[in-house]
């Protein structure tokens, strides 16, 4: 269902979007597994920094993740980084 409104919205062929969604799925899943462990120790590192606010502490977490991908070559998305921060903070508080 969700396919068939995603290739009506963008005009693409079922074939096109069964090709490039197990691609794009895979593509994600491997940068996350790449970033998630730099997003758990950056974020544990901040977490209990108590003269910043949670705001302040999720921009600098952030930024450093996004510093670090970068010096290991990880080309990572806004969104993905911010779905590790996300991971990240759920872990922390499991």
């Amino acid at each position: 269902m969700i396919k068939k409104i995603i290739g009506w919205l963008t005009g693409t062929s079922k074939t096109v979007l069964e090709f490039i969604g197990p691609i794009l799925q895979r593509s994600v899943a491997d940068i996350l597994s790449k970033i998630l462990p730099i997003a758990l120790e950056v974020v544990e590192s901040l977490a209990n920094d108590d003269e910043k606010t949670g705001a302040q502490k999720r921009n600098d977490a952030f930024r450093k993740i996004k510093i670090i991908a970068t010096q290991e070559g990880i080309d990572a998305g806004n969104q993905t980084i911010n779905l590790a921060i996300e991971l990240a903070l759920s872990k922390l508080r499991s």
